[in-house]
């Protein structure tokens, strides 16, 4: 009898037997379910010729049945699988069914030299949008070129993991993560033929805001290598194109480059204060805008950071260690760590800035936080006063962390700009005293000040003391400019950019710890 094949469309759960002739699209690892008892299981997507994609399913002891066929991108014939109705949710198409593979189900191979091009279509999130999903589960699905394959890594909780750089037209470098399996399997191919330019479609990818922004497999997650497909085939002739240009990227670390993952927001993805209170909590991530002031109570300004990963890590400033977070030998840093309120007028959110973002704000640097913390400097004042001058545009996270047994919320800021850095932003901010909504931030409340500042040689000599100091604990530092402000010791010159208030007021401080480069100096000057 003549084998008569259907389409996926024609298949449905009232038939006994029927034949698709199907292309693998792709094939999961084997998962394990969390139900009890667990069950083992491995997903499939599937299509025909017309382009219809099917989502297939095989459980327990067949998946070894099967362990041989199914291959990615090969055709077979599928005769009697169980076809279900499809929750929505799961669904890959319009097609209203899924299929359950079994051992009474037959899969025959469709002999061919190479298979056809995928006649399916997919769609993919481009990476300047990948922001608007970050930490949440809402996975996204993205097609790029591999270009940069990183060493595997041990993880404290015994899983494995290798980080790769992918990269597409946009030109935006990111970093994408396998784990585990996706790490031996895949990871191993991807690093053993680096050099050939590889395209990768990530399937269910978690959008993360490690690094800023960056990409992760999830066990459910897919990744096909070098699909048949014309827009597959076009991303690597346009790589091969622009070679050159993307290996500078990669030469200047664009891929841990905020300004380039997490560039300033367009007015239409600024949220109200009021607003991310309210949407947060699901959304996880929001750009908004204010002007800011320093959150009261702040005793330190810094942590110690693995310099490579930016972790906190309790060691002591200077020591050079393998990160238990990044697992690569690194020095341990001063970052710096401010906590700030952020209010539009809607509403005020405290929430945290770091490392550089931070210092635009303020007129130290970490390295001069450090020092003056070890010497028990006090001049929240005068960051106060620097930082109230300031409105930002900021790109903040929501995260739950434990505290005496319970869930509590906190928000961090992930990348921040300032009002002179996003000039393009209309930024509406709403005056808690007039409750007036004002148009446009630059033109009207933060004018930006020109500030001349000067330092006197006594001054200006303390200050060069104390980041020599610093530099000998930290081999690599940054340099000390009169861009940053002098620590400034007893009482405050008048003028010297705080308030009249302010600068009557002494700063209470400590110069007589042993080999203090204050005291030194303060020896020196006697």
């Amino acid at each position: 009898m003549a084998r008569r094949c259907l389409s996926v469309h024609e298949v449905h759960d009232k038939m006994r037997r029927w034949t698709v002739l199907v292309q693998v699209v792709e094939k999961s690892h084997v998962l394990t379910s969390n139900g009890s008892p667990p069950i083992r299981f491995q997903r499939l997507v599937l299509t025909d010729s017309e382009g219809t994609m099917v989502s297939a399913v095989i459980y327990g002891n067949d998946i070894r049945y099967f362990a041989n066929l199914l291959q990615p991108f090969k055709r077979y014939y599928i005769t009697g699988g169980t076809v279900k109705k499809q929750d929505a949710k799961y669904k890959v198409s319009d097609y209203q069914f899924s299929w359950v593979l079994h051992n009474k189900t037959l899969v025959e191979e469709y002999v061919e030299p190479n298979p056809p091009m995928l006649p399916c279509t997919f769609e993919f999130t481009k990476f300047e949008d990948l922001f608007r999903f970050a930490d949440t589960e809402n996975v996204q699905n993205l097609q790029a070129v591999v270009v940069t394959a990183f060493a595997t890594k041990e993880q404290n909780n015994g899983c494995t993991t290798r980080d790769f750089i992918v990269v597409n037209k946009e030109k935006k470098p990111m970093l994408l993560t396998l784990w585990n399996e996706f790490e031996q399997n895949q990871g191993t191919q991807l690093a053993n033929s680096i050099g050939n330019a590889n395209v990768i479609i990530g399937m269910k990818l978690k959008i993360t805001t490690f690094n800023y922004l960056s990409l992760t497999t999830k066990p459910g997650s897919g990744l096909l290598i070098n699909p048949p497909s014309s827009e597959a085939n076009a991303l690597k002739e346009w790589y091969n194109a622009n070679k050159e240009e993307i290996a500078e990227l990669i030469q200047q670390m664009a891929y841990k480059d905020s300004s380039k993952l997490l560039p300033p927001p367009s007015a239409d993805d600024i949220i109200s204060v009021a607003n991310a209170f309210n949407t947060l909590k699901d959304m996880k991530t929001a750009w908004i805008t204010g002007k800011i002031s320093l959150s009261p109570g702040q005793q330190k300004f810094w942590f110690e950071a693995c310099e490579n990963c930016q972790k906190a890590i309790n060691v002591d400033v200077g020591w050079v260690m393998r990160c238990p977070s990044c697992k690569e030998e690194s020095k341990v840093v001063a970052r710096t760590r401010v906590g700030i309120a952020v209010d539009d007028g809607t509403g005020s959110i405290n929430t945290v800035i770091f490392g550089p973002d931070a210092e635009k704000l303020i007129p130290f640097t970490a390295l001069q936080l450090w020092e003056a913390h070890t010497e028990e400097l006090n001049f929240s004042a005068e960051l106060s006063s620097a930082i109230r001058k300031h409105a930002i545009v900021c790109f903040i996270r929501y995260y739950e962390s434990d505290y005496q047994g319970q869930k509590e919320g906190k928000y961090n800021i992930i990348k921040a700009y300032t009002t002179e850095e996003s000039v393009h932003i209309p930024m509406a901010i709403t005056t808690a005293e007039t409750n007036e909504k004002i148009p446009d931030i630059h033109a009207t409340v933060l004018q930006p000040t020109t500030k001349n500042e000067f330092f006197s040689p006594s001054t200006k000599k303390v200050l060069d003391t104390i980041a020599e100091s610093s530099a000998a604990a930290n081999e690599v530092l940054p340099t000390v400019t009169t861009a940053k402000r002098a620590l400034v010791f007893g009482t405050v010159p008048p003028g010297f950019g705080l308030n009249s208030a302010e600068a009557n007021t002494p700063t209470s401080l400590s110069t007589n710890a042993p080999g203090s480069p204050l005291k030194r100096q303060r020896d020196n000057e006697l």
